[in-house]
């Protein structure tokens, strides 16, 4: 069974619960400060940490972490959108809100591998859709960006809690991130 080490910038990760279910985690790392990816790399080392995931982590993972595991993140958006110039269109902290701005009719989170591209690394598995209300997009075109705020987080929290952990365990069981 693989051995976990989980990174996240909240004390009660989304999807951890299930993931306790089903697989050890050996060492969780909890902050809401930039953590020295060193110090990080060397208590996941020490821990005997086979694959890290990162569970609403906000920082970027840099070196020496990014090269000595392999690295899950689950971002809130799909990652499979992309703009005419083949980038992922909908990258960073709040591309729940952008989609949603966007006109997106539905979100979706996606698990993929860490590389060093913010949220360009190679996809694992997408969640099910998560339609959006129809008065957000009026909001939005009323110029309400507080409503549209509080929706984008309502609709975040709603994927986080409901597909994060689930997505996990299925990759985990597949060992697509172990090699």
């Amino acid at each position: 069974m693989l051995k976990l080490g989980v990174l996240t910038s909240r004390p009660h990760a989304p999807g951890l619960d299930v993931v306790l279910a089903h697989h050890e985690v050996a060492c969780m790392v909890s902050t809401n400060t930039r953590p020295d990816d060193a110090v990080t790399r060397d208590l996941f080392l020490a821990a005997g940490v086979d694959v890290v995931l990162l569970l609403g982590y906000i920082y970027i993972v840099r070196e020496p972490l990014l090269s000595a595991f392999p690295i899950l993140n689950i971002h809130d958006s799909d990652l499979r959108i992309t703009r005419p110039n083949g980038e992922r269109r909908y990258i960073g902290l709040r591309s729940t809100r952008d989609a949603i701005l966007a006109g997106e009719k539905e979100t979706r989170s996606t698990l993929h591998v860490v590389t060093e591209k913010l949220d360009g690394g190679p996809i694992v598995s997408v969640s099910r859709a998560y339609p959006v209300a129809p008065f957000v997009h009026d909001a939005a075109a009323a110029g309400h960006t507080d409503i549209v705020k509080a929706y984008a987080y309502a609709q975040r929290e709603w994927m986080m809690r409901d597909s994060w952990g689930e997505m996990l365990v299925e990759a985990l069981a597949r060992k697509e991130v172990a090699a």
